[in-house]
């Protein structure tokens, strides 16, 4: 499946700065492959999300250049204590308990295989039917009640439950409404913690000892820790020389770059199957915020885009014919020239020369 070019193109600059196409590591673009692929999952394709014509932006003038060699940055820490491992460690445990059936009535932290059905005025409504086989009582997973009302359950028990949905419930049909669940009690299983031995290891994870897999968590922290730092020194030291830089950025170009990321975001929208204003909602945001934001996001956009490329010129960097293949291939299109002619020669140039600037800085920045 294609990575999305133009949704990471349009992304907002401060994305590039943690990863830039060359580290192969592109947060955006790999959540929107993730989309991509989902949506793939339903049937919907490329040509389903609308595609806006190529765009070629004026990011701004930059009357003055800040200092882009040198700038100096504080290391994020990269050590990872015996600790961390260990927490790791214990969570892999805590997600993984161990089920065993007991012939007892159901205790709160058990476990329950039922059966279900809810009924709305004596007619199942939609979404109430269905078999859960490890069922934490206590946990939450369910309605206000529900879980409460198998407390004391034995194997083989039917029961009704009268229960009412939340007033905030996300379905308005159900919202505050009397429902009755007849539950089907088809076993009780007591929740342990699982010992930590070889057998379990290897049956959870790729590892065959409990060694091996406490070596493979400290060296997928250390991993983890280390691009964290390269990420944030690569953020820090690039927009210190926007902050010390002088941009003067066309009203048109911000507008420009707001339609763009707007667009985006519909697209991305689009691919959840949702609207908009719903996907923004899910970020505990209303439409005012957000259009506000992508406004002051967009400006930001165009003032490191406009330096960027004042540094790329001031230091003779070029795009090459391998840098466009190696884009083509890690965006997965099947050339060069069916990346350009989706997305456009300039802004498949502005992105490499934009990627190329910021490795600069970092590359010549200093350690404080």
């Amino acid at each position: 499946m294609k990575k999305n070019l133009k949704i990471c193109m349009c992304g907002l600059m401060a994305v590039m700065l943690v990863s830039g196409c060359s580290q192969k590591a592109d947060t955006a673009a790999d959540t929107t492959a993730a989309t991509t692929e989902a949506a793939a999952a339903d049937g919907a394709s490329d040509e389903d999300f609308g595609t806006s014509d190529p765009i070629t932006l004026n990011p701004g003038t930059v009357e003055k250049l800040g200092n882009y060699k040198g700038v100096a940055y504080t290391p994020l820490p990269t050590e990872v204590s015996d600790e961390e491992v260990e927490a790791e460690i214990k969570a892999l445990i805590d997600a993984n308990p161990v089920y065993e059936k007991v012939d007892r009535d159901a205790r709160e932290g058990d476990a329950v295989s039922i059966d279900y059905v809810g009924l709305k005025d004596g007619v199942a409504f939609n979404g109430g039917t269905g078999s859960v086989e490890d069922l934490v009582l206590g946990s939450g997973d369910f309605i206000p009640g529900f879980e409460d009302g198998l407390v004391g359950a034995r194997e083989g028990q039917e029961l009704s439950l009268n229960l009412t949905f939340p007033d905030d419930y996300g379905n308005t049909e159900l919202a505050g409404q009397d429902v009755v669940f007849d539950v089907t009690v088809n076993g009780v299983l007591e929740v342990r913690e699982a010992e930590l031995n070889d057998e379990f290891i290897a049956a959870n994870t790729a590892s065959a000892t409990v060694e091996e897999y406490r070596k493979a968590v400290r060296e997928d922290l250390e991993e983890y820790a280390k691009n964290t730092a390269d990420s944030q020194k690569r953020t820090d030291v690039f927009l210190k020389v926007v902050d010390d830089s002088e941009v003067t950025v066309p009203e048109e170009s911000i507008e420009l770059m707001y339609t763009q990321q707007k667009l985006a975001y519909e697209q991305q929208a689009q691919m959840f199957g949702v609207d908009l204003e719903t996907m923004v909602s899910y970020y505990g945001m209303d439409m005012e915020t957000f259009e506000s934001g992508l406004m002051t996001d967009s400006e930001a956009y165009c003032k490191q885009n406009a330096v960027a490329l004042a540094i790329a010129e001031a230091e003779n960097l070029t795009v090459e014919e391998t840098d466009k293949e190696e884009m083509a291939t890690y965006f997965g299109y099947e050339s060069v020239d069916a990346m350009i002619e989706e997305n456009g020669e300039d802004e498949v140039n502005n992105r490499i020369l934009m990627d190329k600037a910021v490795n600069f800085v970092v590359e010549h920045a200093v350690e404080e």
